[in-house]
């Protein structure tokens, strides 16, 4: 299969609004996570007007000004974008802590600690989160293990590899928040990392366009997957 780098990737989502030279009140952040199982990656990034923010300090979804995600392989192939994600995505759920710079996602998919971006559940590529463990995955442990599944729902992707296939359905790839690589495989020599939820990044205000793009967009540098 034949690879090629996408220089002009950055550019299209330059020119369909990841970044803009716009006032002081924008602030963007970049996006990262890396699956537990297979090493999956999310990225992107997203921005708001921070004069537009609630007393509680949350950006929730009507605050954004902009999301744009891509979902990479292990290979580091991107193998689907979103571009605004949050206007083209009934289902779609962010809430950014603005005082704690984290993410939240510990709570169930739809709820506003959770988290549901890329496609839609049952039909996209869905990246979304949950509170508590599958019923027979940790059963000596009643405590909530919250944690967050990259999933192909339709199988629409056929030739990527699954990296948890225990429980209802396969998932691409899965992050468990509390549990080690080795709890999650069944596999005392997996390695005891933990699961890494979605991580926000300050993109440092740039003096121009041009910086910002090449500072909010450098994370984008990977390899596409081509036919």
């Amino acid at each position: 299969m034949k690879q090629k780098s996408i220089g002009l990737f950055a550019a299209t989502f330059l020119s369909l609004g990841l970044v803009s030279a716009g006032s002081a009140e924008a602030i963007t952040f970049g996006l990262h996570w890396t699956g537990q199982t297979l090493g999956y990656q999310v990225k992107g990034s997203f921005s708001y007007d921070e004069n537009a923010v609630d007393v509680d300090g949350i950006v929730r979804k009507d605050d954004l000004t902009s999301f744009d995600i891509a979902f990479i392989d292990p290979d580091g192939n991107i193998f689907q974008k979103f571009f605004d994600n949050h206007l083209n995505s009934p289902e779609f759920n962010f809430n950014f802590d603005t005082n704690t710079k984290q993410i939240l996602q510990t709570g169930a998919w739809n709820q506003p600690n959770g988290i549901s971006i890329g496609g839609e559940r049952g039909e996209g590529v869905n990246f979304f989160s949950a509170p508590d463990p599958m019923a027979d995955l940790f059963p000596d442990d009643d405590d909530p293990s919250p944690h967050v599944h990259l999933t192909d729902w339709d199988n629409e992707f056929l030739d990527l590899p699954k990296g948890f296939t225990r429980g209802a359905r396969p998932h691409l790839d899965i992050a468990f928040f509390t549990r080690t690589r080795s709890e999650v495989l069944n596999d005392p020599n997996a390695g005891e990392e933990l699961g890494q939820p979605l991580m926000a990044t300050p993109v440092p205000e740039p003096t121009g366009i041009l910086a910002l793009s090449v500072l909010g967009l450098s994370f984008l540098w990977v390899k596409k997957r081509s036919t």
